[in-house]
């Protein structure tokens, strides 16, 4: 393939690696944001001068198309959910290869399709119901009569309005709660969904296609909090080479069949339950939130860099798929959490991360003043932090430290 340009809808978060990756190559990126709402909430995470041009979509497919007209795009990714619709629908219009089968882009992207199409392939996945309705939801978890549940909005991320129910109270309030808010790209939720839950350990599975060959870049062991909103505690690479995780590839690569994924970047939330791996989500997009330096140091290649290889020099990624997986260490994506509210971190709360073994990067969220909230959510995390060791007991030492520091408040500016 011949690359001119790449557009990049909604190009936030991990995805803000793309253009200054493929301009290292010579290859110019445009940036499209799928909608002026989106752009509001994510404009600061893009960096204009990555890009000959940024604009943002107006709802008009032929006025945008008319736009980009004047670049031969070879190809078009995305970076949120948000930008599935608008980036398939130019990708489409343009008669490009390197897309997914448009058949399918619902079941990719609203989850109760996503579920249902899994399951209709034959694969292992919870029990779901979909409805605007309190009482339908109620009859269904009543004849169950099976806790806890989760109840979850159809088109979100970050586990924003996801919860965990352990009685047909939560129930209840849960589905209000989820009906009068707005999805991580505030769009009004209309719908709830409800799954049973599902019990054993929890992977993010990285993945990169190519033609419908499925590259693993990484695999994640996820640990959250125990709460009713299941957000994250933190995150490690294991190693995925070992034949123990075999179940969990091969699972992956169904999912990514069966939900017509055939080329760029996803990432998959699978469950190995007693009875084998069931799906939670599918996402075809990067894995959010990263510091690429984690799946470079643990495998040797990161999502980032596995997206590009497969436009740029497809046979080598073709290749590169047969061969042997790789694996250097444990690496650690950690969520940073404030038990207290209105409270100032020490001084040298920072410089103290960066004095731990493991220390690769860390990122705060914190507000210019530095007056910390209390963390019941993503969003209200004090930051990330990122560590890697070839040493697993001193990552995980590493990682009790911080804990420490949280859970005794030594974190805090002492008045």
């Amino acid at each position: 393939m011949n690359i001119s340009n790449i557009l990049i809808v909604d190009g936030a978060s991990t995805s803000a690696s793309y253009a200054p990756l493929f301009r290292a190559y010579g290859i110019p990126c445009i940036h499209l944001f799928s909608d002026p709402v989106i752009a509001s909430h994510f404009g600061a995470m893009i960096n204009q001068q990555d890009y000959v041009a940024c604009l943002t979509h107006q709802g008009d497919i032929t006025q945008t198309l008319e736009r980009l007209s004047k670049w031969q795009i070879s190809a078009v990714l995305h970076g949120l959910d948000s930008a599935l619709a608008v980036a398939g629908a130019i990708a489409n219009a343009l008669n490009l290869t390197y897309v997914n089968e448009p058949e399918l882009n619902l079941a990719r992207r609203h989850k109760f399709e996503m579920i249902e199409t899994v399951r209709k392939a034959g694969l292992r996945a919870p029990e779901q119901i979909l409805s605007d309705n309190i009482q339908v939801i109620l009859n269904w978890v009543g004849n169950r009569n099976q806790y806890p549940v989760i109840i979850k909005p159809v088109e979100s991320a970050g586990v924003k309005g996801v919860f965990k129910c352990s009685s047909i109270k939560e129930v209840h309030r849960y589905f209000n709660k989820v009906m009068n808010s707005s999805s991580y790209y505030e769009e009004p939720n209309t719908t709830v969904l409800i799954q049973s839950f599902l019990a054993g350990k929890e992977y993010i599975l990285d993945s990169v296609s190519l033609n419908g060959k499925h590259y693993l870049t990484s695999i994640w062991l996820v640990k959250r909090d125990n709460g009713s909103s299941p957000f994250l505690d933190n995150m490690e690479t294991v190693d995925h080479t070992l034949p123990k995780y075999t179940v969990i590839r091969e699972y992956a690569t169904a999912v990514l069949n069966a939900l017509g994924v055939r080329n760029g970047p996803s990432h998959l939330e699978v469950i190995l339950t007693e009875n084998g791996p069931a799906l939670v989500e599918l996402n075809c997009r990067l894995h959010g939130s990263l510091d690429l330096r984690l799946t470079t140091y643990a495998c040797g290649r990161n999502h980032v860099q596995d997206v590009v290889t497969s436009l740029l020099s497809p046979d080598y990624f073709m290749t590169s798929c047969s061969h042997p997986l790789s694996f250097y260490g444990q690496a650690m994506h950690v969520l940073l959490r404030s038990p207290l509210a209105g409270r100032k971190l020490r001084k040298d709360y920072w410089s103290r991360l960066e004095t731990l073994s493991s220390f690769v990067s860390y990122k705060s969220n914190l507000p210019t003043e530095g007056i910390t909230p209390k963390t019941k959510d993503l969003k209200t995390a004090i930051g990330t932090l990122s560590l890697f060791n070839r040493d697993s007991k001193q990552l995980a030492t590493d990682l009790l430290l911080v804990r420490h520091e949280e859970n005794t408040g030594a974190m805090y500016k002492q008045d």
